[in-house]
């Protein structure tokens, strides 16, 4: 296993122990993390710093339980990894579940993740 998928592999894990402080260690100061997606999700959004990562964290975790988180296929292209999976949420405010299918890709430099991008289906979002 590489380095870069190991990083990316122990970040699922600080998640799934809802460790945000241990996944938080695993990327730099400056980072490119970005949530692909319309202005009315509330965490849709493009960080730049440990900080807004962070308020990204705290925006999800405010909006939405997440009932289901998992990451299903990892495909390693050197320090570039994808990650393709399936979430199941219930938003919080209405009460409304939703599934989809979704798309993270790392890019993982000296052991940091330096970039996260991910994909979803916004529209299965009541």
């Amino acid at each position: 296993m590489s380095n870069a998928m190991q990083v990316v592999k122990d970040a699922y894990a600080a998640f799934g122990r809802g460790d945000i402080d241990a996944l938080l260690a695993l990327i730099p100061a400056d980072i490119d993390w970005r949530v692909v997606g319309p202005a009315s999700l509330p965490y849709a959004t493009q960080c730049r710093t440990r900080a807004d990562v962070q308020q990204y964290f705290d925006d999800l975790f405010s909006a939405e339980e997440i009932t289901r988180l998992e990451p299903r296929e990892f495909i390693d292209a050197g320090e570039h990894i994808i990650v393709l999976g399936f979430v199941a949420s219930t938003i919080k405010a209405t009460g409304k579940s939703f599934e989809s299918e979704w798309v993270h890709i790392f890019t993982v430099k000296d052991g940091l993740v330096t970039r996260w991008l991910e994909f979803f289906d916004t529209a299965a979002r009541p």
